[in-house]
């Protein structure tokens, strides 16, 4: 898939230097009419347009994914807010990246449509593998819509005349219960290989989605449905990955995001299960991409000159992890005998929230380097750096609260250099882990029943790899172990788009996002601007930013639609 949609965003990228087009303004070469397909090579190059919209700016590439669903109780946007509303939720219905993510999402919904209609016209899918994996993204994408917006119009048809997008919203819940009927229907037809995997999906990839599905509807937020039944579900997805066998945890927990960094696939582990991909650096219009993963995130690295010598390629740096999160790691869930403020075993923190990041000086050490003889960590206004010849003695505990998000670094180790500042990226994105898989069985599981073997196990497994001990099995009773697994989310998921859902399912979200205020307050906090600009933003959160507004063009469009509650 990864050389289709090389070849994709080539055509592309040469409509757009030539026309100022974007990768949606040349949908004809992707998904075209049902004279198009003429080969299977045709066909694919379809199912291509039906996957590549989760590579646009407006969605996996950076508003989506970042600006909106990454702002959580343990990320926070960095900056003054200024335009900044979405990371703030200072946000409107007329706010532009509201509409833009509303646009695009829908368009992979049409796009999936239009394969689909097209492709049965065709001798190219007899078996209908290509139409199975474009139906799951049609619900896939759905199901994002659903939790983003809550009621939204349920879209099964290709639009094709101006009556057709006059549609009423679909309850949530109806949208949740069609989207994950549509997953089931495709299970048969899904790929029982991981050839193709994480840039396309396979079967284990379809029961996992939709063991996040299902506990999506059994949560707080939504309302309808059997609870039971639907944790039920929940767990028996997620366990048919389990004992599929196919995929296990990588030892190396950071090997995980270089390998999304290098732009390679791990055929070892399989622990990526579905990522988004990202190609080219728009250094030229053959070599496009819409991806700003480790550009806005990631560990900064400022200068205007000298890129060639840098350690690491430009970054803004606009995200850091939140003192919960630090917490998490320090203090939360740690067996006695860990001293709590000596060491941090957890390798998790060591990659997640490393003590340093860049200044564009070719002096600032690669990942791992940096606590070398000689160097030390020193605790600045802005952020924690490592610096050359500096005597005093590191400090493990400097600038817990301001440290830049490292899991999408940016480091020449593993990317190689880049030609100039502003560039975008070619580093993936995680959409499904294995072990996100193995904390949803635990949630399921222990939301059922209570505390099991198999449970616990899942939860060890994930501990364990990130080197951290766990108590016996018999010191947690529902409730604790409930605060285990949730614990355990955080800080083996942060960073990946799932928390703020996360939060907002377990019906905890407003709070969660209002503690910003207790939490900046702390006095290894405090005295940083960063504080500010983060309680501000989390005091703000009110019940109506559960969910987005409808986009106002949107409203002007659909005379059907209503705005939602609150809003």
């Amino acid at each position: 898939m990864k050389k289709i949609l090389n070849k994709i965003f080539v055509v592309t990228g040469l409509c757009a230097a030539l026309s100022s087009c974007s990768f949606l303004d040349v949908e004809p070469q992707v998904i075209c009419s049902d004279t198009f397909y003429n080969t299977e090579k045709e066909v694919q190059y379809g199912l291509a347009g039906v996957y590549g919209v989760m590579s646009n700016e407006a969605f996996y590439g950076n508003y989506y994914s970042l600006m909106y669903s990454n702002i959580d109780d343990l990320c926070y946007f960095n900056r003054d807010m200024g335009s900044n509303l979405l990371q703030f939720h200072r946000h409107t219905a007329g706010t532009s990246q509201v509409y833009d993510i509303w646009v695009e999402i829908y368009q992979g919904i049409r796009n999936a449509n239009a394969f689909m209609e097209a492709v049965v016209k065709t001798p190219f899918d007899k078996d209908g593998i290509y139409y199975n994996e474009a139906r799951f993204l049609r619900a896939y994408y759905h199901f994002l819509l659903a939790q983003a917006w809550g009621d939204v119009p349920l879209r099964k048809a290709a639009v094709t005349t101006h009556d057709e997008v006059m549609i009423a919203a679909t309850p949530q819940y109806d949208v949740l219960a069609w989207v994950a009927s549509e997953m089931e229907a495709c299970i048969e037809l899904a790929s029982e290989s991981l050839e193709n995997t994480p840039s396309r999906i396979a079967k284990t990839t379809v029961h996992g989605i939709l063991s996040r599905v299902y506990l999506f509807m059994a949560g707080e937020s939504v309302k309808g449905g059997d609870k039971t039944q639907l944790l039920t579900s929940a767990m028996n997805h997620a366990d048919a990955v389990i004992q599929s066998g196919k995929h296990q945890l990588n030892p190396d927990y950071s090997q995980i995001f270089k390998n999304m960094i290098m732009d390679k696939y791990d055929t070892d582990y399989h622990e990526s299960m579905w990522e988004v991909d990202f190609l080219g650096d728009r250094s030229s219009a053959e070599n496009w991409t819409n991806g700003r993963i480790g550009d806005v995130i990631g560990l900064q690295s400022t200068g205007s000159s000298g890129f060639d010598t840098w350690n690491c390629n430009y970054s803004y740096g606009q995200y850091d992890g939140s003192l919960k999160l630090w917490d998490l790691y320090w203090r939360t869930d740690r067996t006695e005998d860990e001293n709590e403020l000596s060491i941090v075993n957890d390798k998790r923190q060591e990659w997640n929230l490393p003590p340093y990041n860049y200044a564009g000086n070719n002096n600032y050490p690669p990942y791992g380097s940096g606590l070398a003889s000689g160097k030390s960590i020193v605790s600045i206004d802005k952020a924690p750096y490592v610096y050359d010849n500096v005597s005093t003695s590191q400090d493990p505990l400097a600038a817990p609260a301001i440290r830049n998000c490292g899991k999408y670094r940016r480091e020449v180790e593993y990317e190689g250099h880049k030609s100039a500042k502003f560039l975008y990226t070619t580093i993936n994105y995680p959409i499904l882990r294995y072990s996100d898989v193995l904390l949803m069985y635990a949630e399921a599981a222990n939301e059922l029943g209570g505390v099991t073997q198999a449970a616990y196990d899942c939860v060890k497994a994930v501990r364990d790899r990130a080197g951290v001990k766990t108590n016996d099995m018999n010191t947690y009773d529902q409730a604790s172990f409930r605060e285990l697994v949730r614990n355990e989310r955080g800080r083996e998921l942060c960073f990946e788009s799932l928390r703020k859902y996360d939060l907002i399912r377990w019906g905890i979200y407003v709070r969660e996002m209002n503690a910003y205020s207790i939490w900046s307050a702390d006095e290894r906090w405090t005295k940083n601007a960063k504080a500010n600009r983060a309680a501000s933003m989390g005091s703000y959160i009110k019940p109506m930013h559960v969910v987005l507004p409808v986009p106002s063009i949107e409203l002007g469009v659909n005379d059907l639609l209503v705005q939602n509650p609150l809003w």
